[in-house]
Parts: structure tokens; sequence; C-alpha cells
């Protein structure tokens, strides 16, 4: 019996199916000591069973686990790589499983790049409504301080227009005691 034949990928390739920059796989094989496949030019080719490794390192990036912890379970393993028990499942399932699994990390990834978007936007409308709403309150408070200087200004002219009436009605009256005075001084003087 034949052995199925794997496909290989070049390291853009794999990046793609991936969805990682190929400096990503480089520095996980590098970091983790990986061994990579190489073509008689010295190109890194990748197999099916290397993206199924880097599935399982993405993962547990994914899940906060830090490269040189991922380094450690695949020394004190043995094995090329590690997969976590709930991983493992994941990975090394059936191809429906493995469906699954991508789909649900494309949804995952889609719906945390439009939450992020969206917060954005978000925040952006929240501040031009805060923005519009401050511009409001204060030509409110623009008009009513207006408002109130017209007032005072009306008060001030009213008083001032009172006072200017006293002072005519008191000249009024005094003028006439002048005069007065000044009939009953010429009168005793005959």
């Amino acid at each position: 019996m034949k052995e199925p034949v794997q496909l290989c990928y070049t390291i853009s390739e794999a990046a793609k199916v991936m969805e990682v920059e190929p400096h990503v796989l480089r520095y996980w094989e590098e970091e983790l000591g990986l061994e990579i496949s190489r073509n008689s030019m010295g190109h890194r080719i990748y197999t099916d069973d290397d993206l199924k490794i880097f599935r399982s390192i993405k993962q547990l990036k994914a899940n906060h686990v830090a490269l040189k912890d991922i380094r450690l379970q695949i020394v004190t393993s043995g094995e090329k790589i590690p997969c976590k028990k709930e991983l493992e499942n994941e990975f090394c399932g059936d191809k429906m499983t493995q469906f699954k699994h991508i789909l649900s990390n494309i949804i995952k990834e889609a719906i945390n790049e439009n939450t992020g978007e969206l917060s954005a936007h978000i925040s952006s409308q929240v501040s031009d409504d805060v923005r519009k709403e401050m511009d409001y309150l204060s030509r409110v408070h623009e008009e009513e301080q207006e408002a109130r200087f017209k007032k005072l200004d009306e008060t001030i002219r009213t008083l001032q227009k009172a006072r200017q009436e006293a002072a005519v009605a008191e000249m009024k009256e005094k003028k006439p005691k002048k005069k007065k005075r000044l009939f009953q001084r010429q009168v005793k003087g005959l």
C-alpha cells in the first residue's frame, strides 16, 4: 500500500494558511528548535504535519502561553510539539473537527477585529456627542450670562436715570427757595 502524498508548502503559503506573517513561522522555528525540512536550494518546505504543529503553537499563544513554556513542554515531552489535551482533540481528530476549529478561529478573529473597530466608532460617536452637548451647554450658559448682563445694564441705567431725575427735581426745589429768599430780602430792604 502506498503512503499518502503529503502536500508541501513554501513559507509564504504556510504563512497564509496559518494567517500569520512568514517571519512569525521563522521565529517560532528558531525559538522552539523545530526541524523544518528544506529543499535542494535550502528553502523551507512545510508539510501538513508542520502546519499541525504551528496550529498548536498558535493556539497556545492565543491562550497566552509563553514561548519559553511551549519550548519547555517540547523538551520535557520529547515530542516535536505537545498538544494540550483540549487541543489534541481539535488538531488530532477527524477533518470535521479540524474544520470546525478553523471556522471558529476565523469567527473569533472576525469578532475581535470588528469589536475593536466598533468600539473605536462608538468612542468617536460618544466623543462627538459629548462635544456637541458641551458646545450646546456653553452656548446656553453664554446666553444666560448675556441676558443677566442686559438685565444688570438696564437696572444700572434705570438707577442712573432715577438719580438724574432726583437731582433735577432737587435743583428745581432749591431754585425757588433761593428766589424766595432773594425776594424776601428785597422786600425787607424796602
